[in-house]
C-alpha cells in the first residue's frame, strides 16, 4: 500500500469517526431536549434545532475547524448571556478545537483555546459575577486545554510514526543498493579472475600454435602434442566465456591483479594458514582426484576461504570440517562447522551471496544453511568431469 493510499485510508476513517461521534452527540442532545434535562429556560423548539446544529458542526469540523469552531462560540455566547445553556455545545466546541490541533501549528491552536475558553468564562458569568472565579465558570478553560492538549499528542504521535516508517523506508532501500553494489562488485572481482584465465589459455594457444606451424613443416608428427594442447586451452576458453556471459566489467575498474590466481593445489596453505591461527580443521577428500577448470578450481579455493573465514569468525570454535568427494563428473565440496544456538544465520550476508555468485559463474551451484543438528553447512558441487 502506498502512501497516498495509507493517507486516503485515514483520511475515511477519521471523517467516519467525526460523524459517529456527531450523531451520538445529536442524539444525546435531542433526547436531553426532549426530557427537558438540566437546560434552563431554553425552549424546545430551539433545543432541538441546536442539537441538529451541533451534529452538523461536529460533522463539518473535520474540514473547516476554525470557522466551526467561531460560530459554536459565539453561539455559545450567545447562549450563556441570555441562560439558555445547553452542554452538547461543549462536545461541539471541543471537537473543533481538537480538529485544529491536529492540522494547524500549536501557537495557533493553543490562542484558540484560550480565545474560546475566555469567552465561554466570561459568558457564563454575564448575568452573576460573583459566579465568575467559581469551578463550574472556570472549567471553560480545562475543556478546551483538554482538548487542544489531546489533538496535539495525537498529531505529534502521528508525525512520529510517520518519520518512523519513512526511516525504516530508507534503510530497506539503503539495504538494498549496498546489496546490489556489493553483489556488483563480487561480479567485477570474477570477471577480472576470469579475465586473467582467459588470457593466459589464449597465450598458450598462441605458443602452441607457432610451435605446431613450425613443426608442420619440418615434422608432421612433432605438431600433434601441440595441437592438442591448443584443443585443450581453446575448450577451456569457451567455456570460461561461457560462464563470464552476463559479467560484465564497469569501464574504469583497474587493470586485473598479474599474480596467479590460487586453486585446488594451493589448498594445503591456506588450510596450514587457518590453522596457524588456532582453528581445528578436519580435512578429508575421497574419490579420483582430478582438475578442475580454472574457473571451478579458483571458485572452490574462494569458497573454501570464505566458509572457513565465517566458521572462525561466527563458529562455536570447534572443528571445522571441508570434505572433497570426486564424483563421476562432479566435484561435491562441503564445509561444517558449529555455530552458538542464538548466532543468526539468514540468508542474506554479503560473503554468502559472494559463494552462490562464484558458485554459479563456474556452472556450479551452492547450497547453504543449518542442517538438522544445528550446524551450518556449505555445499558446492561443481563440474568435475573426467
Amino acid at each position: 500500500m502506498t502512501s497516498d493510499h495509507r493517507a486516503y485510508g485515514e483520511f475515511v476513517r477519521s471523517v467516519l469517526l467525526n460523524w459517529s461521534v456527531a450523531i451520538a452527540v445529536g442524539v444525546l442532545s435531542v433526547v436531553g431536549a426532549l426530557h427537558g434535562m438540566g437546560h434552563g429556560r431554553i425552549p424546545l423548539a430551539v433545543d432541538l434545532v441546536s442539537a441538529v446544529g451541533v451534529t452538523i458542526a461536529i460533522g463539518l469540523s473535520t474540514f473547516a475547524p476554525l470557522p466551526v469552531l467561531a460560530v459554536v462560540v459565539l453561539t455559545a455566547v450567545v447562549y450563556e448571556a441570555i441562560g439558555w445553556s445547553t452542554p452538547a455545545l461543549i462536545a461541539a466546541m471541543v471537537a473543533a478545537l481538537y480538529r485544529l490541533a491536529l492540522h494547524s501549528r500549536r501557537r495557533v491552536s493553543w490562542a484558540a483555546a484560550l480565545a474560546s475558553g475566555g469567552a465561554w468564562w466570561a459568558a457564563s458569568a454575564f448575568e452573576q459575577s460573583s459566579q465568575l472565579w467559581t469551578l463550574a465558570a472556570l472549567s471553560s478553560f480545562a475543556w478546551t486545554g483538554l482538548a487542544v492538549a489531546y489533538g496535539d499528542a495525537v498529531r505529534n504521535r502521528r508525525a512520529y510514526l510517520a518519520e518512523v516508517e519513512e526511516r525504516v523506508r530508507r534503510v530497506e532501500v539503503g539495504r538494498e543498493q549496498e546489496v546490489r553494489q556489493r553483489v556488483a562488485e563480487e561480479r567485477l572481482r570474477i570477471a577480472r579472475e576470469l579475465h586473467d584465465v582467459v588470457a593466459h589459455h589464449m597465450a598458450v594457444i598462441t605458443v602452441q600454435s607457432g610451435a605446431a606451424a613450425y613443426a608442420l613443416s619440418r615434422q608432421p608428427s612433432a605438431a600433434e602434442p601441440a595441437l592438442h594442447h591448443i584443443r585443450q586451452a581453446s575448450q577451456v576458453v569457451l567455456k570460461e566465456l561461457a560462464a563470464i556471459v552476463g559479467l560484465l566489467r564497469e569501464p574504469g575498474a583497474g587493470k586485473s591483479p598479474a599474480h596467479p590466481q590460487p586453486g585446488l593445489d594451493t589448498l594445503p596453505q591456506l588450510l596450514a594458514g587457518f590453522a596457524a591461527t588456532g582453528a581445528k580443521i578436519d580435512f578429508e577428500y575421497s574419490g579420483e582426484v582430478r582438475d578442475l577448470s580454472a574457473s571451478g578450481s579458483l571458485a572452490a579455493y574462494r569458497i573454501i576461504q570464505e566458509a572457513l573465514t565465517n566458521a572462525r569468525k561466527h563458529g562455536d570454535g570447534d572443528t571445522i570440517h571441508v570434505r572433497l568427494r570426486y564424483e563421476r563428473d562432479c566435484l561435491q565440496l562441503e564445509i561444517i562447522n558449529g555455530v552458538p544456538e542464538t548466532a543468526s544465520t539468514r540468508d542474506g550476508g554479503f560473503g554468502l551471496i559472494g559463494m552462490r555468485e562464484r558458485a554459479a559463474a563456474a556452472d556450479g551451484s551452492a547450497q547453504i544453511g543449518r542442517t538438522q543438528d544445528g550446524r551450518f553447512s556449505v555445499h558446492v558441487t561443481l563440474p568435475a568431469p573426467r
